[in-house]
């Protein structure tokens, strides 16, 4: 079952360590082309010189060779598959242009990519929607994306390990703030205003990484099933940081369930629909699985109504074109009888999933699905 790896690796990106690619001044262009080896840093963090920008090639803006003084950067790391990246396109684009007289460069470093000759491609296809510089990481030749020389000389050693994130560079090649793309915008207004407190900024940058250990911890516990443990871990990571229990949610619904702890799950996983979650496709979407997963065992319960509301939020909030998502809630319509519209909603997720490894799984579902409509008698409601 490819599930459960699948989420999980779109919520979270484990960082390998290895030499990568060095490239002093950068290309124009999309090719895919590695150079020689980068050093890898040892620990950075909030306070420390911004490491050089080792990319592989720029797609998009003027090539940046170092860091001007007095000038601010923001140095955010994607990927084209990353949701929440594409989210922060506006945003970054925004900030470029209302801070560009002040001396702001905004630059989007895609890191992370399986085929990084689409880059180039996606950059364009994006055109004037992201209006600011964009590069690619250098990755050698028989190397992972988790080996490149940007993932390796600022992501790895800083303990960032989610997508996007991003870097505030003051205007003496100091590292000022690291998080959340879509928290950057008061940060840099104070750094722009000269209000930034550093000291605060290293205390929470610390405490960020701490709460990014748990996650990775979290995201072990979730795949050996301890669901004690993973109750434990999110209520560390609530300690320290509040705004954690939006992106644990699933996972604690997920606890709840296969405790035994019923009552408490429906309670809180509709609580999050309606809340927390009501804009997080990914989640909603491990919400709606863990309901209908015809590999976990048997339930006391089941609220079949609740994980199609959950499923079809998260259809439509990825405009039905993410394969995992629909594959979601055709299993959704299946078990709530409605097989035809099940077998119309697989049709459209195998579509989606071409050439993907996990494709064969989708086309097995709905052979399956196909013999039911044929033979309604194996005590599935029947076909509405």
């Amino acid at each position: 079952m490819i599930k459960l790896a699948t989420l999980l690796s779109l919520c979270a990106l484990a960082l390998a360590g290895r030499a990568a690619a060095d490239n002093d001044s950068g290309q124009e262009g999309g090719d895919c082309r590695s150079v020689g080896p980068a050093p890898v840093v040892e620990g950075l963090g909030v306070g420390d010189p911004a490491p050089r920008l080792r990319v592989g090639s720029w797609l998009k803006g003027e090539p940046i060779a170092g860091f001007e003084a007095g000038r601010v950067y923001v140095i955010e790391f994607w990927s084209t598959w990353c949701l929440p990246c594409e989210k922060s396109i506006p945003l970054l684009s925004s900030l470029q242009a209302r801070h560009a007289e002040r001396g702001v460069r905004v630059v989007g470093v895609s890191v992370f990519e399986d085929r990084a000759c689409e880059v180039a491609p996606y950059v364009a296809r994006q055109g004037e929607r992201m209006s600011y510089t964009v590069a690619a990481d250098s990755v050698l030749e028989g190397a992972t994306s988790a080996q490149g020389a940007m993932v390796l000389s600022w992501l790895k050693p800083s303990g960032e390990t989610s997508l996007p994130t991003a870097f505030l560079v003051d205007g003496s090649g100091t590292i000022v703030w690291i998080g959340d793309t879509h928290s950057l915008e008061a940060p840099l207004e104070q750094v722009l205003a000269g209000t930034w407190d550093l000291a605060q900024a290293k205390l929470e940058h610390q405490k960020r990484v701490r709460v990014r250990s748990l996650r990775a911890t979290l995201n072990m516990q979730v795949r050996e099933k301890q669901w004690q443990k993973v109750l434990e871990t999110i209520e560390e990571m609530r300690a320290l940081d509040p705004l954690s229990e939006a992106r644990t949610a699933a996972w604690r619904f997920t606890a709840l369930l296969n405790l035994g702890r019923d009552e408490e799950a429906w309670a809180y996983g509709r609580a999050a629909l309606e809340g927390l979650l009501r804009d997080d496709a990914l989640a909603l979407n491990v919400i709606a699985w863990t309901v209908v997963d015809p590999r976990a065992p048997k339930r006391a319960s089941r609220d079949l109504d609740f994980a199609l509301a959950a499923a079809e939020r998260a259809t439509e909030l990825t405009e039905r074109r993410n394969a995992a998502i629909l594959d979601t809630l055709a299993v959704v319509h299946f078990e709530r009888g409605s097989v035809a519209l099940a077998i119309a909603t697989e049709e459209e997720a195998i579509a989606l999933a071409a050439g993907a490894p996990w494709a064969a799984e989708l086309r097995e579902r709905l052979e399956l699905f196909r013999r039911a409509l044929r033979t309604p008698s194996d005590g599935r409601l029947a076909s509405r």
